[in-house]
């Protein structure tokens, strides 16, 4: 759980975790040097459960290489993505769990969209993904998803504005075995202030996977540009 001056939020997302009905697991929480109170938020949680492990970063960095310093300390089997201003449900980690337990190198699922005027609107993931269809646009709802480290190993993410995106291309490259859980697991906050608000650094970010960092063609990287378009439009019709 990367964390900048998320004091407003952090609580909601932490304890999110903690209602888990599942309940093996350890939550790294990291502070990308706060300025505001998250640091403090991030102790009183941290004495209270021994499962919670805070991180300290020296100097502001960015939510990939917060996320970085997480997965470098996780011991865990699995490894899975919190913000420090999304939510997820009680049943959560419990179905990720079975869906592993039946095979499934990556696991993901359904989840809403809110804002903080009260309104949301469900995302529905689709049933199978591979690297073909990924390659239309973002389909992993990072904050739902979670991936077998033992299986596949550690994936370590750019900052380069969608680094979700590129890291489960990255593990989708590989012919995973994927598995979808056909339930709302999470809870996404949408904000003016949000990355994925800015529509058009998402633009540029996605024309610079295609052909930067997945290595496309130029009419390959035109024709899933336009599918990633398409699909982020109907995402939030």
């Amino acid at each position: 759980m990367p964390a900048f001056n998320a004091e407003f939020t952090l609580a909601e997302s932490v304890q999110s975790v903690l209602g888990q009905t599942f309940d093996s697991y350890e939550l790294l929480i990291v502070d990308d040097c706060s300025t505001d109170g998250t640091r403090d938020l991030i102790l009183s949680f941290a004495a209270l459960d021994q499962r919670i492990r805070p991180i300290f970063l020296e100097e502001n960095c960015g939510v990939a290489n917060a996320r970085n310093a997480a997965i470098r300390c996780s011991e865990g089997r699995y490894i899975a993505f919190l913000d420090a201003d999304d939510v997820w449900l009680e049943n959560k980690l419990a179905c990720q769990a079975d869906a592993f337990d039946q095979g499934a190198e990556v696991v993901y699922s359904d989840f809403v969209r809110f804002h903080n005027d009260g309104s949301e609107k469900t995302v529905v993931s689709p049933d199978s993904v591979d690297f073909k269809t990924l390659l239309h646009g973002n389909c992993i709802g990072n904050l739902t998803a979670a991936y077998n480290v033992s299986k596949l190993g550690k994936f370590y993410q750019e900052s380069i504005g969608h680094e979700d995106y590129l890291m489960w291309l990255q593990i989708f490259r590989r012919k995973v075995k994927s598995k979808r859980v056909p339930e709302k697991l999470a809870r996404y906050r949408v904000s003016n202030t949000s990355v994925s608000a800015n529509k058009m650094k998402a633009v540029v970010w996605t024309w610079n996977i295609y052909r930067n960092k997945v290595g496309l063609g130029f009419f390959s990287s035109c024709y899933h540009f336009v599918r990633y378009i398409f699909g982020a439009i109907m995402k939030r019709v």
